[in-house]
């Protein structure tokens, strides 16, 4: 058995046996199942909250599933997304901090393999999670709406999961820089709020990883003919997270444990 496979198993095993097997997949597990039912019922909640006020709720059009859509595509990439970066915080510098980092590399295991490993089995953790709960979502939705784009669905979930990315490695790097957990989740959710405000210039929205903050939605609502639109920030941010990987791999090579 080689290293990088050791430590993935390894990995994997701390993920089952943590409180992130539980934690992430209950929030995923709790936009998804809120998400439809919030969408169907907007009149609804509307007119509970504003007092039985129906000629505000009539200027809301009807809810589609469509809307559905956005829900879970907004509930991602607003709420979702800052817990991403609160998990990956404290990959590196915690493990530091206990000694184990130390213990795991005086076995056959280079730096590189150490850092990339353990970015990758919480890359697909999050992946795993992230369509579990699109399922969800997509099948409360087909009991609500009678009907359900899962192509829409699916896409914008995909783009996110790219969003995640770029938001995973910033804290993974951020993770290998500072001691602190809590200073790398500030990093990596900085790192976020980054792309949102560049978000705002359109032509960085168009052609850079800024792009994949108004992109899930988009998809989502099952805008076509974007084109340009979307590989261009697609294919950025996935540079992005690739290279600020690269660039934690290089600290942790550097740094004393």
């Amino acid at each position: 058995m080689s290293a990088a496979t050791a430590l993935l198993q390894l990995r994997y095993t701390e993920i089952r046996r943590t409180w992130r097997i539980w934690v992430f997949p209950a929030v995923v597990l709790f936009f998804a199942i809120t998400g439809p039912p919030s969408a169907r019922f907007v009149h609804e909640i509307l007119g509970v909250a504003l007092g039985g006020d129906d000629a505000i709720t009539l200027l809301v059009p009807d809810p589609t599933a469509i809307d559905a859509n956005l829900q879970w595509s907004g509930n991602l990439t607003q709420i979702v997304i800052l817990v991403v970066a609160v998990f990956a915080a404290g990959s590196i510098n915690s493990e530091i901090r206990n000694g184990f980092a130390a213990v795991t590399l005086v076995k056959p295991a280079s730096r590189a393999t150490y850092v990339l490993t353990q970015a990758l089995a919480l890359f697909g953790f999050v992946i795993v999670v992230a369509f579990l709960g699109a399922i969800v979502s997509a099948l409360l939705t087909l009991a609500l709406f009678g009907e359900v784009a899962w192509a829409a669905l699916f896409g914008a979930t995909a783009v996110w999961v790219v969003l995640a990315a770029v938001v995973i490695a910033a804290s993974f790097l951020a993770s290998t820089l500072l001691d602190a957990a809590a200073g790398a989740a500030g990093i990596g959710i900085g790192a976020f709020f980054l792309l949102v405000l560049l978000g705002i210039v359109p032509v960085l929205a168009r052609y850079t990883p800024a792009g994949l903050i108004s992109l899930p939605g988009a998809v989502a609502a099952g805008a076509s003919g974007l084109g340009p639109a979307l590989w261009w920030p697609v294919v950025t941010g996935l540079a992005l997270a690739v290279i600020l990987l690269l660039a934690a791999v290089l600290n942790f090579q550097r740094r004393e444990i």
